[in-house]
């Protein structure tokens, strides 16, 4: 099945790309593809591989999905089938071979034949991995792989690959007109997220919904849970409260409140499988002690704004939650490309709290408070306050406020605060 799989492969033209700003690493390590499921890791390999195909023929590559009915049920022994089709045909003579495995965690110890293979001919045969999980790394991986790959984490769709793909021109923007389409634009990507197929269809709704049943059935409930219904109903509750805080010992004393029994220990390994299918991300507090950012609640964001507010907001949108995790997910996604960036919230005694601490390094660089409603004078003050504390405790400068529509910078108790709607933040460097 695997000669019929490559040679479709060969004969079959490669799908139109719309381009990303993520990049697949080049080089002779392993390169492994990382995210949810259906944002966009396929047509990530696909761009590679077009990449590729500038100079080199289409026969020196192989793309593979491990999820092509043809392959039912997936085995181990496809990858030594792989390695007799490449001498088959006679491909090593031709020059470097550029493999590319799709979906490859459906193949229970794929890591040993990916080593085994990178070992065999390193620098002739380059391998590209992706998955819809973060278990695609398998507990073994790490020592199985030290040193042998280079990871890259995919999100859906920015703000700005959001624009691109609805073909709008950034350079509009300069113009009254052209900013209330960006602010249209901006409602459409904070209600419905930025899920590839989602942005360019029309029953965005049907996609979400069908998306997020897929994560829990196929990439979560598949790992052993022995009380799925509990597991099903924890992600729907962190989905309605995205940006708020979440405790372990709280949530157990919910359920039990209903007369459901479950222990904190099971709900923290139900956490993590939800988190490691990249559904939810949590963020810590702030402290020089490792030992308090864990012991201190974290708060929960979503992956994608389109599915929180279909699954956890069934009245009324709450704009002020969807802008903070808007912020968030830009935030996550420069932590990702930047290994030196980590992002936390910052919490007083007093329960004063600032969004997100960016630090880059041992140097925290940034200070951002996410307000919806900054007209309201109150609120406004109460933000500022926190903002000005933090920036104090934490001899941090650049403070920074990030609105619905107010652009200004103002001199607050000796320090500059500046002010800058979502919209535009989302589209800077």
């Amino acid at each position: 099945m695997i000669k019929e799989v490559i040679y479709e492969y060969w004969e079959n033209d490669l799908p139109d790309i719309m381009p990303r700003e993520s990049r697949i690493g080049s080089g002779n390590l392993i390169s492994d593809v990382v995210g949810i499921r259906r944002c966009g890791k396929t047509f990530l390999m696909f761009a590679k591989i077009k990449e590729l195909l500038k100079d080199v023929d289409k026969k020196s590559t192989i793309y593979i999905n491990f999820e092509n009915r043809k392959l039912f049920p997936p085995k181990q022994e496809y990858f030594n089938e792989l390695v007799e089709f490449i001498y088959s045909e006679n491909l090593l003579e031709k020059g470097k071979v550029y493999v590319f495995f799709d979906e490859v965690q459906r193949i229970d110890g794929w890591e040993k034949f990916a080593r085994s293979i990178y070992d065999e001919f390193k620098g002739k045969i380059k391998i590209f991995v992706s998955g819809s999980s973060a278990n695609l790394l398998s507990r073994d991986y790490g020592s199985l792989l030290t040193g042998r790959h280079i990871t890259t984490t995919l999100l859906p769709l920015t703000f700005k690959e959001f624009l691109v793909f609805k073909g709008y021109n950034t350079r509009e923007v300069v113009t009254e007109k052209g900013r209330a389409n960006i602010r249209k634009f901006l409602e459409e990507y904070l209600q419905f997220g930025g899920f590839p197929e989602v942005v360019l269809s029309q029953n965005k709704e049907q996609i979400l919904s069908q998306l997020f049943n897929d994560i829990l059935s196929r990439d979560i409930l598949t790992r052993t849970v022995r009380k799925e219904n509990i597991l099903e109903e924890f992600a729907y509750y962190l989905a309605g409260n995205i940006t708020s805080l979440l405790s372990f010992n709280k949530m157990a004393d919910y359920f039990k409140s209903r007369g459901i029994k479950v222990s904190v220990q099971t709900l923290e390994n139900y956490f993590w499988l939800i988190r490691n299918s990249f559904l939810f991300f949590d963020n810590l507090i702030f402290s020089y002690k490792i030992k308090d950012q864990f012991q201190n609640p974290r708060k929960i964001y979503c992956i994608d704004n389109g599915l929180a507010n279909l699954i956890g907001f069934k009245f009324s949108k709450d704009y002020g939650k969807l802008y903070e995790n808007a912020v968030f997910l830009k935030l996550k996604k420069d932590s990702i490309d930047n290994a030196s960036v980590k992002i936390h919230y910052w919490k007083n005694p007093q329960h004063e709290e600032v969004d997100f601490v960016v630090k880059e390094g041992t140097k925290i660089n940034l200070l951002v408070q996410v307000c919806f409603n900054i007209q309201n004078s109150e609120t406004k003050k109460r933000e500022i306050k926190a903002l000005l504390k933090a920036s104090e405790e934490l001899k941090c400068k650049k403070l920074l406020v990030i609105t619905d529509n107010h652009e200004a910078e103002e001199s607050v108790e000796g320090r500059n605060v500046n002010f800058i709607p979502l919209w535009k933040w989302l589209l800077e460097e």
